[in-house]
């Protein structure tokens, strides 16, 4: 438990400076490159399949869950407990922070641009699937993220996030579930996979 405990509070600490960082323009420099490259050779680039697309890992993950497939913890009600607290937790930091640091977005439309909610969703989504099932064949953590880098990048191409927030969003969603995962072995233990 102490190197587990150890990890946990580097993901923390790791990603509360990195944010804190791009939040303060850390990659501006970058960010304004990539948006310069989207409106050069994208620049009427328009979709909304990263509103879908955040929900592929959770429906996956619902599906094993409820259909009976042994995940993480032997109680599949403990387990969507684990990923409702997950999403509760991620949604509470990206909102708050949203507010405080009020970064316009690219297309202008409003200043809710940092960090990008639907790009912490969906790694908070494929980090839960993974945490959960992922353990059973570790080589499908490439196809478990993939829909969350697509997501990422198409907020970028619907140029409705900067470089930094997709980055901020995906270790937020990372970390929420982390973080909730260590709480729930330290509060019930029994429910450890073996």
């Amino acid at each position: 438990m102490k190197s587990e405990t150890r990890n946990i509070i580097i993901w923390v600490v790791v990603t509360a400076i990195v944010v804190t960082l791009l939040g303060f323009g850390l990659l501006e420099g970058p960010s304004l490159y990539v948006q310069q490259l989207r409106m050069e050779y994208f620049p009427n680039f328009h979709c909304r399949a990263d509103d879908y697309i955040i929900y592929i890992p959770v429906v996956i993950w619902l599906i094993l869950l409820f259909i009976g497939v042994k995940g993480e913890a032997p109680s599949k009600w403990y387990t969507f407990l684990k990923g409702a607290f997950s999403f509760a937790l991620m949604w509470v930091i990206v909102g708050t922070m949203k507010s405080a640091f009020g970064e316009l977005r690219p297309d202008g439309s409003d200043n809710f641009s940092f960090p990008s909610g639907h790009t912490s969703s969906a790694f908070a989504a494929s980090t839960l699937l993974y945490k959960e099932y992922g353990y059973k064949a570790k080589w499908t953590a490439v196809l478990i993220f993939i829909p969350a880098v697509v997501v990422g990048v198409m907020r970028i191409l619907n140029n409705r996030h900067w470089l930094n927030d997709v980055l901020a969003g995906a270790l937020l969603g990372i970390v929420s579930v982390l973080l909730v995962f260590y709480w729930a072995e330290l509060l019930y233990p029994r429910f450890k996979r073996k």
